[in-house]
């Protein structure tokens, strides 16, 4: 018959917080005399804590040589960080620098071990964009144009911008009439949609016209002016060339003006946003001089377009173009 011997389990150490180290210190003190401890005190702090001997012993000796029974594990625990010379990064071109895992391999380092740099703030994310090259007259013209917002009779020593009530900001941008993907939310049992395009790397584009200017109120903070003058779509009534299923010959299609012109600029400025400025503007400041601010793209009208000029002054107004700094 084979006798099993019975298992033995080891107990786990039992770990004292600072807490109940300074207890057993202040009790190794108290029952200690001329600096030797009293029979019998070891071994009651080590049953009542469920620790060995050794260890009472170690908190004995770090109390009589340091006065302080705190343990180390809270400064010296744990595996040691890898040593990163974090200053390595401004040696590395920027082409190297657009990814965690590029710039990690660059350093030599797991991409975890780098994303602990970024999390403690010695790495910062930067959204870089291209800022347009200018000149020193392109420079001085950007200053020359903030200096004339402001209020002449302010100056030198209290200078004060003006209201700019009376500027019409206008600007052109491209819309295409959908995306190559796009995302939706649909029910469980819902069709997918299904879009169709001629070519996808043609999808077609609407260029829009928008002038705003600076919102009006009275003095009980009531709007009277809200500042929009319109949204124009740059668009013409094309007759169509065949007949379809859709439509017969000649009849009006809107199609978008893809090629901007300034003889479409001109058009859409007489033809649309001066009748609505003329329209929507307050009455009590119809007298006061109006200005239409464009930026420097080749297709805007000139400043001094007589066609634009003798629109502008009918019904009794003021109206003139001005542009921006070249550049801006």
């Amino acid at each position: 018959m084979v006798q099993h011997e019975p298992e033995t389990f080891r107990k786990k150490r039992s770990f004292l917080n600072n807490d109940q180290r300074k207890i057993i210190a202040q009790l190794l003190i108290k029952n200690s005399c001329g600096g030797k401890l009293k029979s019998g005190t070891v071994i009651w702090l080590a049953s009542k804590y469920s620790v060995s001997i050794d260890v009472i012993y170690r908190i004995w000796k770090q109390v009589s040589q340091t006065g302080d029974a705190s343990h180390k594990r809270t400064k010296n625990c744990g595996r040691k960080r890898v040593a990163v010379d974090i200053e390595k990064v401004r040696d590395i071109s920027l082409a190297k620098r657009s990814t965690l895992q590029s710039l990690a391999f660059a350093l030599g380092i797991s991409k975890t071990a780098l994303f602990k740099f970024v999390k403690d703030g010695t790495l910062r994310r930067h959204s870089n964009a291209l800022k347009p090259q200018m000149k020193d007259s392109n420079m001085k013209d950007r200053l020359r144009f903030c200096l004339s917002m402001l209020e002449e009779t302010s100056l030198p020593h209290d200078p004060e911008f003006k209201s700019m009530h009376n500027i019409v900001h206008i600007d052109e941008k491209w819309f295409y009439m959908t995306k190559k993907s796009a995302n939706y939310y649909l029910l469980e049992n819902e069709d997918e949609p299904y879009r169709t395009c001629k070519n996808k790397f043609f999808i077609g584009k609407v260029m829009f016209l928008v002038a705003v200017a600076r919102p009006r109120f009275d003095d009980g903070d009531k709007e009277i002016f809200s500042g929009k003058i319109g949204v124009f779509p740059l668009v013409q009534k094309v007759a169509a060339k065949r007949s379809s299923i859709n439509r017969a010959s000649g009849t009006l299609e809107t199609k978008p003006i893809t090629s901007i012109t300034k003889e479409v600029s001109r058009n859409f400025l007489i033809n649309k946003v001066l009748p609505a400025i003329k329209e929507k503007w307050p009455r009590e400041h119809a007298m006061e001089t109006i200005y239409i601010q464009q930026d420097n793209a080749p297709c805007h009208v000139s400043i001094d377009d007589e066609e634009f000029r003798k629109a502008a002054s009918e019904g009794g107004f003021d109206i003139r173009l001005s542009c921006q700094p070249p550049n801006s």
